[in-house]
């Protein structure tokens, strides 16, 4: 699966075979979850750098939205998070071969028209043209490359949890809603890094 970085330099997934590989799928216009989930995703790739495990784990974000999260904005969401930890990275790829992957793995989008008045680019301030209604989904892969866990649904985001300011402006009302109140079920940073763990066979604290 070639695969493209926010440095535009090409990678593959088989490129990380050897490191426990936490992928999520991640759109930089998504206004109710993403948001969340990749602030999760951020806090654990911290947790387990600073338990000097990066040289075993990989993040992946991966887009489902190829037409718009350019290099340019996957690069200007990844700088959002700075100092963005090294084993985290913000990837897009050939549509066509994103459509498959995804496909694969069960994460399903659907576009949808805008809605009015439409939300603008948070980075540019180009007002959006459509959406993509999608699943929220963390795979956790082995150093086989093979999926051994999965969470599901938006995050439930912890207080302390770094946030970016554009993107807390950029969420619209049920964003909001879900970081105030999240769903019982909500998964949470700890839970990443318990699947983690159990795969590297190492403790990592929050």
């Amino acid at each position: 699966m070639p695969l493209v970085d926010s440095a535009g330099h090409k990678t593959t997934l088989a490129a990380y075979k050897g490191k426990v590989v936490v992928i999520s799928d991640v759109m930089t216009l998504c206004q109710e979850t993403c948001p969340l989930d990749t602030a999760n995703i951020v806090q654990a790739a911290r947790a387990v750098e600073k338990a000097g495990l990066a040289n075993k784990v990989e993040f992946l974000s991966i887009t489902i939205d190829p037409q718009r999260d350019t290099t340019a904005q996957l690069a200007a969401y990844r700088n959002l998070f700075a100092p963005a930890p090294a084993d985290w990275a913000t990837l897009n790829g050939n549509p066509s071969d994103l459509t498959k992957l995804w496909k694969d793995l069960g994460v399903w989008s659907q576009k949808v028209a805008e809605g009015k008045p439409p939300a603008a680019n948070w980075r540019t301030g180009a007002r959006l043209t459509y959406d993509l209604n999608h699943s929220d989904d963390v795979f956790f892969l082995d150093r086989n490359g093979r999926e051994q866990a999965l969470l599901q649904g938006p995050a439930h985001v912890a207080s302390g949890t770094r946030m970016p300011k554009a993107l807390n402006r950029f969420m619209d009302d049920d964003g909001h809603k879900n970081l105030a109140h999240p769903s019982s079920d909500a998964w949470t940073t700890q839970q990443v890094l318990h699947n983690i763990s159990t795969l590297v066979h190492h403790p990592i604290a929050q």
